[in-house]
């Protein structure tokens, strides 16, 4: 019988206590690889159950709001207009009785309650009720579901490492297996391979458990600060918000939508350079979507800053080129930086697209989405804040850069505005009316709007007295005003009327008219509230659109004041 000489037998020894020694490195590895996986079920668990939690809160919260609205305040609202009218017929009786009812209708909401509702002022504060009810609530319960799915993907690829390393030292035992069949030097070949798999393995089994170590933790200080930041924000108290914001991100310095939040807030109070630092520290803690690059290229566009906001707009649209909102704001960054090719390119891209998702929308049996016709006029709302940056006639509304940070012609960038303007408008109203873009344009010549009050009307309803309204100013406290308008050309088949208060569209106002004009030239058109006498003209300034058949032929300014 062979026997084996003393290397042999020690060579064989040194192998067992290797893969004994490997043995139990596996068995260590295998704990903390369960140990990493209960964390992360763990984790994963608390989240589905505050995602669960939140849009419970956030649906309850929204549906008892519509109640408190919809039911206790409206009803308050209208015995308000009753009370009124018994006040205009006389009848203290019924105006008693009113009020009496009003007082119980109180008591049976949250919402009119002292710390939300001013009967004097006669509307509730809506905003810190529903902050208080649900917002700041359901706000801490999403971001605790967002942290504690953070911290179940973070302990996941952990515990997916530890797998690696498992299957790395099994690797190395049956190298160290292997190792003790074969003869000479070749099998220490194998002993050095799987001797460096088990010395990274170590090394990667320390790193792991570091990384355990530190994990990140669901901060909830820096969570519930931030939630009643929103609160704030939601209620227009930005300066109370940005102290909650900053409390937040004191407990945690990289916790990037605090930064971003705050940076909106200070964008309310109109500090614009903090507001873009604030933006661009959210973006560097890995904040990076659509919104935050949205706002971060309009308020590069208001600070003059063209180049980053053509940088942040292009981050959006090369992912999603059908955000039609910043391709508007692409284009007029182009326009105001004097670069009118470029700016004409994103207005055709823009008009491009609306048609694409009109036809989809359609191709669908579905109607487009009503933000489509949201981002359409606020471009063309854009376009017309800046013709009157441009003209020295900026309103409480306008929102674009100040004249001495518009590069280029400006003549020629006004032209240009008021070009695109008018073919935006006329592209919204065409695709949400007829499902297509204008084609041609129209032969009916409208004179400008004369604006006033219809002062006589014969038996066959035939308008006898019309007095023009001095300087186009209709006294407040009027139900409606009328338009005389008198055109030329051929009679369109359909009117749309838009009435736009302070800068934005009044759609209750709006009339779509398919009245044969053929038979004069001179014709009126009446907007206003005359089917009550509670509602009146509110103060500001209107400007009524006439569009014949897509194409607007006419629009016109005036103003209620005391």
């Amino acid at each position: 019988m062979k026997t084996e000489s003393p290397n042999e037998q020690r060579f064989e020894s040194m192998v067992t206590i290797l893969i004994a020694s490997v043995a139990i490195w596996v068995a260590i590895t295998a704990y903390f690889q369960n140990y990493a996986s209960n964390i992360s079920d763990q984790a994963r668990r608390r989240a589905q159950q505050f995602s669960i939690e939140a849009t419970k809160r956030e649906i309850n919260g929204s549906i008892q709001f519509s109640y408190e609205w919809q039911g206790a305040f409206q009803a308050w609202r209208e015995i308000g207009w009753q009370i009124t009218a018994a006040q205009q017929n006389g009848d203290a009786a019924a105006e008693a009785r009113l009020y009496q009812l009003q007082d119980r209708v109180i008591t049976l909401s949250k919402l009119l309650n002292p710390q939300y509702f001013d009967p004097v002022f006669g509307w509730p504060d809506s905003r810190k009720y529903e902050a208080d009810s649900y917002l700041v609530e359901s706000t801490r319960l999403s971001e605790t579901y967002l942290a504690e799915s953070e911290l179940g993907n973070f302990t996941d690829n952990t515990a997916d490492s530890l797998i690696v390393q498992i299957t790395l030292l099994t690797v190395s035992l049956s190298l160290y297996g292997l190792s003790m069949a074969l003869k000479g030097r070749v099998r220490w070949l194998f002993i050095v391979v799987g001797s460096g798999i088990v010395g990274i393995c170590v090394l990667w089994l320390g790193w792991s458990l570091l990384e355990l170590l530190i994990r990140p933790e669901v901060n909830h200080e820096a969570i519930q600060a931030y939630a009643e930041g929103i609160g704030l924000e939601y209620q227009g108290r930005s300066e109370e918000a940005i102290e909650k914001y900053s409390l937040a991100i004191e407990n945690n310095p990289s916790y990037a939508k605090a930064y971003y939040e705050r940076g909106l807030s200070y964008y309310s109070l109109g500090d614009m350079q903090t507001a873009l630092t604030e933006m661009e520290t959210a973006r560097a803690n890995g904040l990076d979507d659509t919104s935050i690059n949205w706002n971060l290229g309009w308020t590069y566009y208001l600070t003059g800053q063209y180049e980053k906001a053509f940088e942040a707009n292009q981050r959006v649209l090369t992912q999603h080129p059908e955000v039609l909102g910043v391709r508007m704001n692409q284009a007029i960054s182009y326009l105001v930086n004097g670069d009118l090719e470029n700016a004409g390119e994103q207005y055709d891209l823009l008009i491009g697209e609306a048609q694409r998702q009109v036809n989809e929308a359609r191709s669908n049996n579905a109607e487009p989405s009503a933000s489509l016709w949201y981002y359409m006029d606020a471009g063309a709302l854009d376009l017309q804040n800046l013709i009157d940056t441009l003209d020295n006639n900026p309103k409480s509304w306008t929102q674009a850069p100040t004249p001495s940070l518009i590069r280029g012609d400006h003549a020629a960038i006004r032209q240009f505005a008021v070009e695109q303007m008018k073919r935006l408008k006329e592209s919204t109203v065409a695709l949400e009316y007829a499902g297509q873009l204008p084609s041609g344009g129209s032969s009916m010549l409208v004179e400008p709007f004369v604006f006033g009050q219809i002062t006589g009307v014969d038996e066959q309803g035939l308008i006898t007295g019309f007095e023009p309204a001095a300087n186009n100013i209709v006294p407040f406290g009027e139900e409606e005003f009328t338009i005389q308008f008198t055109y030329s050309g051929e009679a369109p088949r359909e009117m749309l009327w838009k009435v736009y208060v302070n800068g934005y569209e009044d759609q209750a106002l709006r009339i779509v008219d398919a009245t044969d004009i053929s038979g004069g030239s001179t014709w009126y058109k009446t907007f206003g509230y005359s089917y009550t006498n509670v509602f009146i003209l509110s103060q500001g300034e209107y400007t009524v659109e006439l569009y014949a058949d897509n194409i607007l032929v006419q629009s016109g300014t005036f103003y209620v004041q005391e």
